[in-house]
């Protein structure tokens, strides 16, 4: 039977190779993929690059290929750039053919066998950004080849090894892999850059920066170390180890870095890493959050990549999964819970909390949508999904699913169909496609509605696009009653209304009390304007937060009226904790911002009114930031340029006083 096997898979090349012999030489890039696909295997690339000083002239190099036929075949490498004068095929000196996108190597110069290619090439730019003094490459699928020869398609994965002659002065970093990778995800970076090699956590981490761009470079090494600790975290939890040569770990400029996609490290800018001599709470946990998804994206975007642009739900949702538990490894409980929450409020926020972001949040969660679009969708959205998920089916059968989902996808295009069939065979009584097709394919989130009717609170989802869509899930409802006698009940919305008997009516009604509610959650008109009110007197900081996100939603919906404002203000002039006085500060100044330019100054200058009454340094720090963000009150700024002048304010650093200057240039 085996021996049956392997000669009919040979006479099925044969005649792919014949057959295609045949036809006119013109290529077509479809057929050349598909051949190739049946026929090439065990490639690698040992690649050469020059890489000049000037950043007007061109990259040159040698790409040497190496691959595996089972038979004699036409064969050709993907290339846009320019030949250079070198065309070896199998240690003879031939004579290149090019048709513009393609090398062609004649069926008559390959072999059954090992296949060795050497060609000289110069790169286009394409895919090549240099700033100045450095470089790095930026590779989607398809581009590969303008900067150098390859089998440019993800079916064909290959291993790398990578030389560059460099300028004086510069370093590089190459994503040479252990393990074969599809071209698009190989990348190199070379520069004018301080370095520092350091040992963490079971590996030799190579860190890339550039000292003017770094405010305060004393916070490299908390960097270096969360960066260790994310690695060693991942490695445990899918039990597959980190694959390349090495762990780079690339802190470089916006927004020329934004872009880049690097396979062999972490990948940060500087402006999204906040360099503070005076760290808040939230500049902490935005640091520690934003290196422990980007490291998840090692695993979740390159072991395992999109298989077509629409696919990037499965790689953002499971980096931002890890990410979650990866954090919560190092909090408590309450703290776990409020990062859950500090994640989730992108809806309320986006666009600076406008009802664009409503209506942007109305597309399927599939599709290839803006950036804002999957800000909304991914860090709420998919966040809140895979919570519920982990509930349906428990924790550790989804770490299980997911270490057979990279293993079985292993550097090989996925999507996150993929991943449910997975956890489907796992638990198939759980109707898991279900679920996923109601939360990830169909567009839209629910109106989540409570009213008291009757001695019962019914709570009614329902789809605002008329369709029938159903979300599953479980939350929290707090009932209030006289003397301030209160219960919290949980609700398990297994179906689209759900009704529970109530001894008597309560007289305040807070929804999503612990915040894991997916929706806009609305209530009964006399209930919706006793929401704020709630604010200032609950004492637990989850469930503060919570109603603060709750509260402010409704604001959006237009169905709580901007006098909101003022308990905002009640609550911030008691407020102790850093997490929720940055939400409700950010919630102030929307509604500022939102009011004609005389009610904006009052609010302003309210706001500024905070300094006096929560004198924590913490509270201070973020209420002066926010002003130098919005300010336009002429008071305000006055007061802004009376602290930059003094610049001895123990709640800013300097990259405070920085912002402080450039408000008052503009306002000049």
């Amino acid at each position: 039977m085996r021996k049956s096997y392997v000669l009919s898979t040979l006479l099925f090349c044969l005649l792919c190779a014949s057959g295609y012999a045949q036809k006119n030489k013109r290529s077509v890039v479809k057929d050349w993929s598909e051949l190739r696909s049946q026929l090439i295997s065990n490639v690698s690339y040992d690649l050469t690059f020059y890489i000049p000083s000037a950043p007007e002239e061109k990259v040159t190099g040698m790409a040497v290929v190496t691959f595996t036929l089972p038979t004699k075949a036409d064969i050709a490498l993907d290339f846009q750039g320019r030949f250079t004068g070198t065309f070896i095929v199998n240690d003879k000196k031939r004579k290149i053919q090019q048709d513009g996108k393609h090398i062609i190597i004649p069926l008559k110069y390959t072999r059954p066998g090992a296949n060795r290619v050497a060609v000289s090439f110069e790169s286009k730019d394409n895919a090549l950004k240099r700033h100045g003094d450095y470089l790095y490459t930026c590779f989607s699928q398809g581009q590969v080849s303008t900067c150098f020869p390859c089998f440019d398609q993800t079916d064909i994965r290959a291993t790398f090894t990578t030389h560059q002659n460099l300028p004086e002065g510069w370093k590089a970093m190459a994503s040479n892999s252990r393990s074969p990778i599809s071209p698009h995800l190989y990348s190199f970076i070379a520069g004018r850059f301080e370095e520092q090699t350091i040992q963490r956590e079971g590996h030799s981490m190579r860190m890339f920066y550039r000292k003017q761009d770094i405010a305060e470079e004393n916070q490299l090494p908390k960097i270096i170390q969360d960066a260790a600790q994310a690695l060693r975290w991942i490695e445990d939890y899918t039990n597959l180890p980190y694959p390349f040569d090495e762990c780079g770990l690339l802190l470089l400029p916006a927004p020329q870095f934004s872009d880049i996609n690097y396979s062999g490290a972490i990948c940060l800018t500087d402006s999204r890493i906040p360099f503070k001599e005076k760290e808040t709470t939230s500049d902490k946990q935005l640091r520690s959050q934003l290196i422990a998804h980007e490291t998840a994206h090692l695993w979740f975007g390159n072991m395992t990549s999109a298989r077509t642009r629409n696919d990037i739900w499965a790689k953002e949702v499971l980096a931002n999964y890890m990410t979650t538990k990866m954090n919560h490894q190092h909090r408590g409980k309450s703290d776990q819970e409020l990062e859950f929450l500090t994640g989730c409020q992108a809806r309320a926020m986006a666009l600076d909390g406008s009802k664009q972001a409503y209506a942007i949040a109305q597309t399927p969660s599939s599709g290839n949508h803006p950036a804002l679009f999957n800000d909304i969708m991914i860090r709420d959205k998919g966040t809140v999904m895979m919570r519920f998920l982990e509930e349906i089916v428990g924790e550790k059968n989804i770490q299980t699913a997911l270490q057979k989902y990279l293993r079985k996808f292993y550097y090989k295009p996925s999507s996150w169909d993929d991943f449910i069939s997975i956890l489907h065979e796992q638990v198939p009584n759980e109707n898991i496609p279900q679920f996923s097709d109601a939360w990830v394919k169909q567009k839209g989130m629910p109106v989540i509605h409570t009213t008291y009717q009757d001695g019962n609170l019914i709570i009614s989802q329902k789809d605002p696009n008329g369709r029938g869509t159903f979300w599953r899930q479980k939350f929290e409802m707090r009932l209030i009653y006289d003397f301030e006698r209160s219960r919290t009940i949980t609700i398990d919305m297994n179906q689209p209304t759900v009704s529970v008997k109530l001894n008597s009516q309560p007289n305040s009604i807070i929804p999503n009390y612990n915040g894991r509610g997916y929706g806009r959650f609305t209530l009964d008109e006399t209930y919706t304007k006793s929401l704020p009110l709630r604010i200032v007197v609950t004492r637990n900081d989850l469930n503060r937060y919570s109603l603060l996100l709750t509260a402010f939603d409704n604001y959006l919906m237009g169905r709580i009226p901007p006098s909101y404002f003022g308990e905002l203000y009640r609550n911030m002039t008691k407020e102790k904790n850093p997490l929720i006085m940055q939400a409700a500060i950010d919630h102030m100044a929307k509604i500022a911002i939102d009011r004609p330019s005389s009610e904006r100054k009052t609010l302003e200058l309210c706001m500024m009114d905070l300094l006096g009454e929560n004198r924590r340094t913490d509270c201070r720090q973020i209420v002066i930031r926010k002003l130098t963000d919005i300010a336009t009150a002429p008071e305000v700024i006055n007061f802004l340029r009376q602290i930059g002048q003094a610049h001895n304010d123990p709640a800013l650093d300097e990259a405070d006083y920085a912002a402080i200057q450039r408000l008052l240039s503009r306002k000049q």
